[in-house]
């Protein structure tokens, strides 16, 4: 019984240093010319709605949309809501969403054009979609070789 509870307790505690932290920069996230960044909103509501009810899945897809939109410095960002929600995840396992945070950072960290940096940046997530993260909608063979379709898995609306 102890043990659940420190898992719990555990979990609340991660919970809320992930919404410390992405709090934290927001904050003291700047644009290119000095402005205050746009916020993207998603991921606080959606941590905000459902802090105790993430699933091991859920967990790794929520990961996954932050990773992804450090490549968007625009208005329109993928939306983690939707995209993470129980309803679209259904029947998905931690081994499709590991694919898919596998593709996600394999371009987010990209050695010649690392989407994340601020010359690499898409305006929009339409954009990165279409371009940098067009290999994480479709069939992706991941580095032990096996092939997930993530067609659907990234969504910006």
């Amino acid at each position: 019984m102890k043990m659940n509870q420190n898992k719990k307790t555990l979990k609340s505690s991660l919970i809320g240093i992930s919404l410390a932290l992405l709090l934290a920069t927001s904050f003291v996230g700047c644009t290119e010319s000095g402005a205050k960044k746009k916020e993207d909103p998603n991921i606080l509501l959606y941590l905000a709605n459902n802090p105790n009810s993430l699933n091991q899945v859920q967990s790794i897809c929520l990961g996954t949309y932050t990773a992804a939109n450090s490549c968007v410095g625009g208005t329109e960002f993928f939306n983690p809501g939707i995209g993470c929600s129980l309803v679209k995840l259904e029947g998905k396992t931690t081994d499709d969403l590991n694919a898919l945070k596998e593709c996600v950072l394999k371009k987010v960290n990209d050695t010649v054009q690392p989407c994340n940096l601020p010359q690499f940046k898409y305006a929009l997530a339409q954009q990165a979609l279409a371009g940098a993260f067009s290999a994480c909608n479709a069939s992706y063979t991941t580095a032990a070789g096996t092939t997930v379709d993530l067609t659907g898995y990234l969504v910006y609306k």
